[in-house]
Formats: structure tokens, sequence, C-alpha cells
């Protein structure tokens, strides 16, 4: 039985070449999937349209503070949590992540009473409305 040896010196130069350059590729265009624009969100029953995201001055202050340069990933969320509607502003370098996290109102759960390990443990995501590195 004969057996053929496929990669040979200058063969196996090349296909790691390949390689990287495909894994480079890759690399780039996963970075370049980054969602910057509100996405549309209009879920019965929520206050959270795209255009109260856009317009609520609240809103747009958090969304100002993580557009800062040099802020890390951002993912804003929309949450459903025992029959109420939640906005979450999530950076995995947040020190006090519940501090983040808005009802319709534009209250932190702290404020209503919400711990944040509960508000985790029991939601339920409706939309992902943002997601971005800055």
């Amino acid at each position: 039985m004969k057996t053929f040896k496929i990669l040979h010196g200058n063969q196996n130069l090349g296909v790691s070449r390949l390689l990287a350059v495909l894994i480079l590729s890759i690399l780039l265009f996963g970075e370049s999937c980054d969602q910057r624009e509100i996405k549309e969100y209009e879920p019965g029953g929520s206050c959270f349209t795209k255009e109260f995201l856009e317009n609520e001055p609240w809103v747009k202050d958090q969304l100002a503070f993580f557009q800062m340069p040099r802020q890390g990933a951002l993912r804003v969320a929309v949450y459903r949590y025992r029959g109420q509607d939640f906005l979450a502003f999530e950076n995995p370098s947040l020190s006090s992540p519940m501090s983040y996290i808005f009802s319709c109102q534009g209250k932190k759960i702290e404020e209503l009473g919400i711990w944040y390990e509960e508000f985790y443990g029991g939601n339920e995501l409706l939309a992902v409305v943002l997601e971005a590195k800055y």
C-alpha cells in the first residue's frame, strides 16, 4: 500500500501563511461587526421604544458615559423581570453593574429593592438594542 506525504517543507510554509491570513481575516471581520446604532425594538407594552432610547435624557446621559474612548465593550439590553421591563447597560469592567440597570422611569434596580443576583437569576432577555466597543 502506498502512502503519500502531502506536505513538504515549502508547502508547509505556504499552508502556515494561508492559515495565518485566514485567522487574521476572521479576526478583522469579527471586529467590523460592531452595532453602534440603536436597533429597532418595538415590543408590545414596552417603554423602551427606539424613539424613547434615542430621546430620553437619562438614557442619552448613560450612553454618552459609556461611549467615551477606552470604556471598552458595551451591550445595552432590554430585560423583563417580574412583568416589568428594564434597560441594562452592560460592560464587563464595571465594579457595580447593578447601578446601570434601569426601570422605564429611570430608577435603578437598587432603588426599587431588587438585588442584582435576583434580577439576573430571574429575568428574560427581550432584545439587545446596542453592541459596540469604545
